[in-house]
């Protein structure tokens, strides 16, 4: 087959390689997806300023990976920062009541994202629009062209007069606001409102529409990121809480289904494990085992034999032989229960035994004395093994043991 071809195999394997290797070797596409979580390195990732809150901002950061109303319930500090930062925050009405809960204890909530949902927006009475500036510019353009500027009310507060931030990052604020229940602390160029605080109980919340701001291409080395600073400064609080759970990537929402569908080697595997349980149906209905018979276990007969055994001593009058029997046993769980050699029935074995068994001394030796009378006695009554019997039964039921 390779007589005579051998060089154009060797050159198809040779294109084929470094194919291989030109791809491979193509530098990765930048990942544009707005996930801001503490681990992503991509340029709207958190990981800058996720390590720089502990060192800065506050004596421990510990990250949330649980809704507001779980938190809320076994949290019972006053003395700590919520951060939610997303491009989306949406909330039920029972997570809003846990907010105010949460909050009321002096704790403070930092709720940052382009959009809101409708039950955050109807309670707090807010409406927010957005300006998208992601069209077909180059990247270079998107990068360095001017799109929004922000500012503080109070510019003494901050390194800077106003921020401005290129096309690449999007801009939303706050087109009606509720004046009587917040304060305004940064406004747009067209001074609308992009960052807001109000004070719920002995805490506060604040609410800001640049989630952008938090990404690390405008943390790392960029003069933008002391707007963040400035913000983050508002948080007096000892600990900070990083939420992770409202956040839209890294925890899938969907469905199992939506997920395998959602990746092409997912389905493939999915509709070949189909078709291989399809043709072991198919196969399987040819063939059938045997049934496998149920065996019956053997059935426990001492208890059984112990007592024909126990009715062929008795029924025969032979008392003396069952009160020996009797009392040997007595004498042997004796010896086991309290390791007591019974060899010897003297006052040492009385008052050892007295303080292991916690029975009265004097009932242990007319117990003991009457077993020895029984075991050299010359016949024995059925009343003799009754009485024997019985004061066995209440040594064992006085015994601690």
């Amino acid at each position: 087959m390779f007589k005579g071809n051998r060089k154009y195999y060797i050159v198809l394997a040779a294109i084929f390689v470094g194919v291989i290797f030109l791809y491979y070797s193509q530098p990765k596409p930048i990942n544009w997806n707005r996930t801001f979580g503490k681990d992503d390195k991509i340029p709207f990732g958190s990981y800058a300023i996720f390590h720089l809150l502990e060192e800065t901002y506050a004596t421990s950061v510990q990250t949330n990976a649980e809704g507001i109303y779980n938190l809320n319930g076994h949290n019972l500090s006053s003395d700590q920062s919520l951060l939610i930062i997303d491009d989306h925050i949406n909330m039920t009405k029972l997570e809003i009541r846990s907010l105010f809960a949460f909050v009321q204890k002096g704790n403070t909530v930092l709720l940052c994202a382009n959009q809101f949902g409708k039950a955050l927006e109807d309670t707090f009475r807010l409406d927010v629009d957005m300006n998208t500036n992601f069209n077909a510019l180059s990247l270079d353009s998107l990068l360095k062209k001017p799109a929004f500027e922000v500012s503080y009310v109070q510019r003494k507060n901050t390194l800077k007069k106003s921020y401005v931030y290129p096309k690449v990052a999007t801009e939303s604020y706050f087109s009606k606001i509720d004046t009587s229940r917040f304060s305004i602390v940064a406004v747009n160029k067209k001074q609308m409102p992009v960052l807001l605080e109000t004070s719920v109980g002995k805490g506060k919340i604040l609410f800001s529409t640049l989630p952008d701001v938090f990404g690390n291409l405008f943390i790392v080395d960029h003069p933008n990121r002391f707007y963040v600073y400035t913000l983050l400064s508002r948080l007096r609080n000892r600990v900070i809480l990083w939420d992770e759970y409202y956040k839209t990537y890294g925890h899938p929402k969907d469905s199992l289904f939506a997920f395998i569908f959602s990746s092409d080697a997912l389905y493939m595997a999915y509709g070949i494990t189909l078709l291989a349980l399809l043709l072991f149906m198919i196969f399987g209905l040819k063939r059938r085992q045997r049934p496998i018979p149920v065996i019956t276990p053997l059935k426990n007969t001492t208890l059984e034999f112990v007592d024909v055994v126990s009715h062929v001593y008795f029924n025969s009058h032979n008392h003396k032989h069952i009160a020996q029997e009797t009392i040997k046993y007595f004498y042997f769980d004796v010896s086991r229960k309290f390791n007591l050699s019974t060899a010897s029935l003297d006052e040492t074995f009385y008052n050892r035994l007295h303080h292991l068994s916690g029975v009265d001394l004097e009932k242990i030796r007319v117990l003991f004395r009457y077993c020895e009378n029984l075991k050299h006695a010359p016949g024995l009554t059925e009343d003799n093994l009754l009485e024997l019997n019985d004061r066995i039964t209440k040594f064992k039921q006085q015994s601690i043991r």
